[in-house]
Parts: structure tokens; sequence; C-alpha cells
């Protein structure tokens, strides 16, 4: 696994060094180990979990400035984009946040496992703690490789992003369809396209987006709207 991480990693010009390898491969054996027992991800062959989770979550590092800031990263899962950026960048400190507490005690037992000082994770819909005056507007940058429409994803995230910081959606081919329908979300919550990056995965034909949004004033008070509302009726 660490052989084909570290060459498909500098295909994209990212050096990893030796203790970054050995903690991309605890993570990635933890991975495989809890998700025998645990629905963490239905990508469990090695190529593809290199690829589609740990690559796609590392390139990132090429076009957005990452070092010595604050990072949460919104509906983490089994710990995706956070805990391999968090591997790469030791001097910036990032929050995990997920619904579900479990995942979040198989990545606690990961930083632990890899002993990462700059790892911790919250317990809570965004919906909830985009108001809990700790979490709110705190962040330089959000990052979220969750599944859901970006209107949906502006609304969860953008609570979060200090003014003029950013927020950064994984996202795939159809980011243009679905930039069209956040025109309305973007006004309201004063935000802005202001750069996507696109590429496609090495050593396959998996193509990605980075839609990067900069926050340009505070939110309104109301958003985000209780849960659920969002995603049932988003803005």
């Amino acid at each position: 696994m660490k052989q084909y991480l570290q060459k498909m990693a500098e295909q994209l010009e990212i050096n990893l060094t030796s203790d970054m390898l050995s903690k991309f491969e605890i993570f990635y054996n933890m991975l495989l180990e809890t998700n025998k027992t645990m629905n963490l991800t239905a990508i469990t062959e090695m190529h593809e979990v290199v690829l589609k989770h740990f690559i796609d979550s590392i390139a990132l590092l090429n076009y957005i400035e990452l070092s010595n800031k604050t990072v949460i990263d919104v509906g983490t899962g089994a710990g995706f984009p956070g805990i391999p950026l968090a591997i790469l960048f030791p001097n910036t400190k990032f929050m995990l946040m997920d619904s579900l507490q479990k995942r979040l005690k198989f990545i606690d037992s990961v930083v632990d496992a890899c002993d990462m000082k700059n790892v911790s994770t919250i317990h809570g819909r965004a919906e909830d703690l985009g108001h809990d005056v700790n979490y709110r507007e705190k962040f330089d940058i959000c990052v979220s490789r969750a599944v859901a429409a970006l209107p949906v994803l502006l609304e969860l995230c953008s609570p979060f992003v200090k003014v003029n910081g950013l927020f950064v959606s994984y996202k795939s081919e159809l980011l243009k369809e679905e930039l069209q329908q956040s025109e309305k979300a973007l006004s309201i919550l004063r935000c802005e396209l202001m750069k996507q990056y696109d590429y496609t995965i090495p050593d396959s034909d998996f193509y990605r987006v980075y839609a990067v949004f900069k926050k340009n004033g505070a939110l309104q008070k109301k958003y985000p709207r209780q849960a659920g509302k969002p995603k049932k009726n988003p803005l």
C-alpha cells in the first residue's frame, strides 16, 4: 500500500515522508479492520482506497494553502478528507465533524494510533453546531466531501467559515449543474465561487473538481435553518 500511495502522490508532485506513509498505513489497516463490523466505506480494494480516498483527499494541497490554518471537515464520515490532510499538515488544526458518534470513535482511535496532536472531533449536526458560538465563523477553511447537493452544502458549511475564509467542496462532473442551482444560496449566504480546480486522479479516469468559495460577509442569524430543512427545502 505504501509504495503505491507514494508513487501516486509523486505523480501529483506531492512528497510523502516515511512518517506520513506509516500513518497512512495505520489508517488503512484500521479502516479495513473496523469496516468488517461497521459500515465505514464501500471502497475496500487497496488501489481504490488509495486513489478514491487518500489521493482524492490530499490532491487539494496543490491548489489551496493549508499550512498553519484552522480547518473544519463537515460530514467527515470515516475521516475524509480530514485525516489524510492532517497527516500532511501537522501544524494545521483540524476539527472533524460528524453526526454519527461511532464514526467519530473510529476516527479518535486512528488519531491516537497515529499520535496526531492536530486533530479533534466534534459530534453533532451542522444545522445545530453552525449556531454554536464556539464554532460559528471560527475557521479559516471548511472542507467537505459529503454527498449532498451544493445548495445544501453551502448552507451547512458556510456558517463555520470566517468572513473572507474559504469553503472547499469536493465535487464531480455535476458541478456545473449544481452551480446553476446554487445562485440563490450563494447570494443569501454571501459566498462566491472563487475558483474551480479540475483534475483526474492518477492511474484512473476519476474526474474530480474542487469548488472553492469565498465568504464575503457575516451570515444572517437564521442560517443555517433547523435540522432537516436545508436538505428538504434547499435555498
